[in-house]
Parts: C-alpha cells; sequence; structure tokens
C-alpha cells in the first residue's frame, strides 16, 4: 500500500461520476470537507490482500505518528489509484479502507471519500516542512504461533497408552514400528539412495513429468490416460456404493483470496499453496474440492431429513510441493483428488459415517494386496480424552495400534481429527494414501446450514475423505505393489480390469490373421488387440509380456482348425488350454464390477505409433 500524506488547511471533495467497481454509500458520503486535516491519499496495491490486517495496522500506525507530529486532529482518508501501478482488486482496496477509517476514528475525527467514484477535489497545503510525506507499507508474512512441539503416543487396542520411544523398546521391526521410528522419531524409511524401481513402471505406462510445465506436473500418454480414466470412474462408483445420496458436481480450479472464507480456510491449510494473480486479484489454486463443493452448498436449501448425503469431485487440486521432493505419481504439483464431503446431522453421525468410511478405505487397500497403519492426528488432547472410545474403535476393529499425534496449542486446523492411512513402500518408507477427517469449523466459516426438525437452523458435521487417495497415488500403489510381487518371485503385473491390454492374440502368419480378428470381435467385451506385425512368435510374445498383458494366446494352425486356445497366464506364468467360452467366463470374473473402458489404441499393432512416456 502507498500512500501520500498532505497536510491541508482545507480540503474538500465531491463525487461526480460513478465506475463500474464503486461501493455503495449513502448520499451524504458523496461529498465531504475538513479543516487543519492529514489528507491520506490512499493505493491498496495488488500483494495486501495476503495479510489485510497487518497492512490496516501498519497503515494506521504510519498516519498516527505522521498526525501527531503535524498536530493533525483531522484525517481525511481518501483513494487514490494514480499512486500505483500494481492496485489490487476492489474488494480488498475497500477493506483495507474501511479498516483503516474505523481504527482511526478511535482517535481522530475521520472523513472516508467512497472507493470507485470519480470526484473532483480542493487543497490547500500547508507548505511547512512535514506538510508533504509519502509512505510505503507490505504485508508481512503470517506466521502461525506455534507452542511447543508435535507429541506422539501409541495406543493399543485394548486402550494402554506407550511413548513411541517405550513402544519400540519391545517391539517387532513391523511397518506400524516403521511408521512410528518415522513419524514420531523423524528417523528411519529413507530407502536407498538411487531411482526407485516403480519409476520405470511408471514409464512403462506412459507417465511421465511434463517438461514444458512447470515442475511437478505429469502428463499420460494412451495407456496412462486410460489407467487415470478407469481410476477416477471407480473412485465414482465407490462412493455411489456408500449407501447414502451422494450428489455429482463440478466447478473451478481458482477461488478468490480477498473472499473471507477463502482466505480462512487457506489460512487453516498452510503452505504449499499455489497462487495466482489476475487482473490485480490473487486466486489461490485449490488443494482439494473443499473451495466449491462449500460455496455451493451454502446456497443450497437443506433439511434435517436430506442428510447424511455426499458432494463428490474428481477435483484438479494444486500444491507447491517442493521441488526436491516431487515423485511421479506421489507427490505431483498437480494432482486429482476423488474428494468426498459427507454431510451430518451432528457429532453422533459424523462419528458413525467416519467409522464406516474407515472400513471401506481399508477394504480397497486389502482388495490390492496392501496393509494399512495409521496415523492419527489431533487437535488436542481433550478431544483425544473425550473421543477416546471413538478413536479406540480405529484400532479393534482390525487389531491394530495407533500412532496418535498431538499438534501443539495455537495450531487451529479445520479438522478436529485427520486420520491418515500409510503402506510400507517397496523401499520400506510410510507413504500416506487414504485419509479421512471430521470437521465443524467449516459449515460455519462458509455458512452452510439445515433446517432441524424444530425448524431452526443447524450447522452440519462435514466428514473430508478421499477414500483411495488421490488418482496419483492410487496408481503409485498399484505399481509399488507390482514391484513387491516381482521381488516375491511372481509375475508383476496390473489388475486385469486395469490392464490397458487385456488379452493379446499373436497369429503364426498371416493366414492366422482373420481368425484372429473374428476371436477378437468374440471378445469385444474385453480390451483385445491383435499383433500382426512381421515379428517372429517368440519376439511379440516376449513383448507382450514385457507390457504386462494378462493373457496372451498364439494363434497357429491348430487354433484354427481344433477352436481350443492355448491361453499364456501372466498371473500363474503358465500355459492352460481353454475354449474361447472359458476364456470369457474368466475374464468375467476377474473384471466383474469394475468399470470398463475400451482399447486406447488401433486393435492391430501394426497401425500404432511408437509411444514414448
Amino acid at each position: 500500500m502507498r500512500m501520500l500524506l498532505i497536510h491541508a488547511d482545507r480540503f474538500s471533495y465531491e463525487v461526480t461520476e460513478r465506475t463500474p467497481i464503486a461501493e455503495e454509500v449513502e448520499e451524504e458520503a458523496k461529498s465531504g470537507s475538513s479543516e487543519d486535516c492529514l489528507v491520506v491519499f490512499s493505493a491498496v496495491e495488488r500483494g495486501d490482500e495476503k495479510n489485510v490486517e497487518d497492512v490496516v495496522s501498519q497503515a494506521v500506525e504510519e498516519v498516527r505518528r505522521v498526525a501527531e507530529q503535524v498536530g493533525a486532529k483531522n484525517i481525511v482518508v481518501y483513494p487514490y489509484a494514480h499512486l500505483s501501478p500494481n492496485l489490487s482488486d476492489p474488494e480488498t482496496a475497500i477493506r483495507v479502507l474501511r479498516g483503516m477509517s474505523e481504527s482511526l476514528s478511535k482517535r481522530f475525527s475521520v472523513i472516508r471519500a467512497p472507493f470507485g467514484y470519480y470526484k473532483s477535489f480542493n487543497i490547500s497545503c500547508k507548505g511547512h516542512p512535514l506538510s508533504e510525506l509519502s509512505r510505503e507499507v507490505k504485508p508481512r508474512e503470517e506466521a502461525r504461533v506455534v507452542k511447543g512441539e508435535k507429541r506422539f503416543l501409541v495406543v493399543t487396542p485394548s486402550g494402554e497408552e506407550m511413548k513411541p520411544e517405550e513402544y519400540l523398546a519391545g517391539a517387532a521391526r513391523d511397518e506400524f514400528a516403521v511408521l512410528v521410528e518415522r513419524e514420531a522419531l523423524g528417523r528411519g524409511g529413507g530407502g536407498p539412495p538411487g531411482e526407485p524401481e516403480f519409476i520405470s513402471v511408471v514409464k512403462k505406462f506412459q507417465m511421465n513429468w511434463e517438461d514444458f510445465s512447470d515442475r511437478g506436473h505429469m502428463r499420460f500418454g494412451p495407456a496412462g490416460d486410460l489407467l487415470f480414466s478407469l481410476v477416477a470412474d471407480y473412485s465414482s462408483q465407490i462412493v455411489r456404493e456408500l449407501g447414502i445420496p451422494v450428489y455429482f458436481v463440478r466447478g473451478t480450479n481458482m477461488f478468490d483470496l480477498s473472499k473471507k472464507p477463502v482466505r480462512e480456510h487457506a489460512d487453516l491449510f498452510g503452505d504449499r499453496l499455489y497462487q495466482l494473480e489476475v487482473e490485480r486479484r490473487t486466486y489461490v489454486m485449490r488443494y482439494a474440492a473443499c473451495h466449491q463443493q462449500f460455496s455451493m452448498l451454502k446456497d443450497w436449501t437443506i433439511s434435517y431429513k436430506n442428510l447424511p448425503f455426499g458432494v463428490f469431485e474428481v477435483a484438479d487440486s494444486y500444491r507447491l510441493e517442493q521441488s526436491g521432493e516431487l515423485l511421479l505419481c506421489f507427490r505431483t504439483r498437480k494432482l486429482h483428488m476423488p474428494d468426498l464431503h459427507v454431510i451430518c446431522r451432528d457429532e453422533k453421525e459424523a462419528w458413525e459415517w467416519f467409522h464406516k468410511i474407515n472400513e471401506r478405505i481399508f477394504s480397497e487397500a486389502e482388495s490390492l494386496g496392501r496393509n494399512y497403519e495409521l496415523l492419527v492426528n489431533l487437535t488436542s488432547e481433550e478431544f483425544y480424552r473425550r473421543n477416546k472410545e471413538e478413536i479406540l474403535k480405529l484400532a479393534k476393529k482390525r487389531g491394530k495400534n495407533l500412532l496418535i499425534c498431538f499438534y501443539p496449542p495455537g495450531v487451529n486446523y479445520y479438522w478436529s481429527i485427520n486420520v491418515e492411512y500409510h503402506i510400507l513402500d517397496d523401499l520400506g518408507r510410510p507413504r500416506e494414501i487414504g485419509t479421512v477427517q471430521i470437521d465443524f469449523g467449516n459449515s460455519r466459516r462458509f455458512g452452510i446450514k439445515y433446517i432441524d426438525a424444530d425448524g431452526n437452523e443447524r450447522y452440519p458435521y462435514i466428514i473430508h475423505t478421499a477414500i483411495i487417495g488421490t488418482i496419483e497415488r492410487y496408481l503409485y500403489t498399484l505399481f509399488d505393489t507390482a514391484v513387491k510381487m516381482r521381488k516375491e518371485g511372481k509375475a508383476p503385473m496390473l489388475p486385469v480390469w486395469l490392464s490397458p491390454v487385456q488379452v493379446r492374440l499373436i497369429p503364426v502368419s498371416d493366414r492366422h490373421l482373420e481368425y484372429s480378428e473374428r476371436i477378437a470381435d468374440e471378445l469385444e467385451d474385453f480390451r483385445v488387440d491383435v499383433d500382426d506385425r512381421g515379428e517372429t512368435v517368440s519376439r511379440r510374445v516376449r513383448q507382450a509380456e514385457e507390457e504386462w498383458v494378462p493373457y496372451v494366446v498364439v494363434i497357429g494352425d491348430r487354433e484354427v482348425e481344433g477352436g481350443k486356445l492355448k491361453v499364456r497366464t501372466r498371473a500363474e506364468r503358465a500355459e492352460k488350454e481353454m475354449t474361447l467360452e472359458e476364456l470369457k467366463e474368466r475374464l468375467k470374473t476377474e473384471v466383474a464390477g469394475k468399470p470398463f473402458r475400451h482399447l486406447p489404441y488401433p486393435r492391430r499393432l501394426s497401425q500404432r505409433p511408437i509411444f514414448a512416456a
């Protein structure tokens, strides 16, 4: 913010014309005059919205100091855009100017000229050495006041409580022990140096960083796009199966930081905000679907009879992760969050849905053959003591220990409990995938209400969850699982429903091509291709294996004449004789209940380009 301060004998102004950004004011505010006054010509600048309160405080202090130096009892706050080429948005400017006037009026007689009008003015400057001064203030970084550090506690299913060091002293080195050591004590779990093996797998399926963008942004080739789309479809399917109405919405990816709820939510989220400046406004790129869904929900008329219900979007989200920590499919700056918010009547209903979602999160991991260990973040020990029975249900249901993390006083997040679900990856590192939170603050912050049975307005509780994690982290889990399979002596592969090619047909020669095409037609409900290239059969089979195709069928004279197929099955690393119907039934069983999308390429391999990640 820039200010020009003129100590004047007289000052008067009068509105001449309204502009499109003019604030609404009473008629008497459209003209004004003052004598023996300090006129504060003011230009609020871009960036001031980051800490309006601080800008107002600094500006008021500068004006007060000058007014006392020159002996002025009267102040005129006058908007004057010509002091800066880098102006803020109108909402921020009005907030700053109003804040200054209200604060200064506690000690001075203050007139504020309205914002957004053309005005004529007359001024008579006193002409002494301090009668013309300029000042500039900038928002200081608003640091969270945190007293103390995070405190950790290990809690067993029976409710026994131990310090992390005490637990580790007698514990086997299992996955939970690694989580405790890494999160509570800050050691271990880093993995060996070098590129993780799963990176080569990610690239095999045509996913990589986009060099023409900012760091941390991925690109997806045809195979990668298919995987991404199927996982997004599956995330949508999961929420439809929860047993409550779920409303699918879609919105924008940037929100105005001058809007109070947006700014407050961003302040609570903390660091890693991706910001964008457009036409003197500062926007935060959304870091989850919260802003959009809450902005919609505040405008809905909701009855207690409608609750609980969910709101869902696969939301492109942005977090300014440190460049040194970026990792394909795991830590990216653009991510896709299948974000579900469950709107609940009260805390009791919120806990009920919290536990239902916890079970679904676990079942999704188990369907991939993975285990989760839990880090339970809490905003206070008081919350833990009051809700210990509910928190212990997380441990008792599956006989798991919990790592409890108490945030220090002064860190007021929007959630009261935030559970992180960690896998232990191929390199022995805890990796957060899924999450669920209980939130009561945002319904008040955004003005989301429902009408209870007595006709009273109530603020609902809100469950935040990404049941399978981000789309990228679910893919990460799949690839990490495949690497573990290889190290266990198994054939690494994706679940059949996610394999870009589910069946590959390899005609021995051109005369077998027509029959191969007929078989492919019979398998039209699956992703089937035909390797018609002029390579040797063994080379084509080897390439199918390199591409992790689950079922490979070589078609020669015997198959054409006999009707039986010799099917190479990747899961068993075996060759089995099947009829076409038996192959169909096996495929149906393997993809049952999962979403389907068609082959992302032409059926014949000879018609495809060679894809790079």
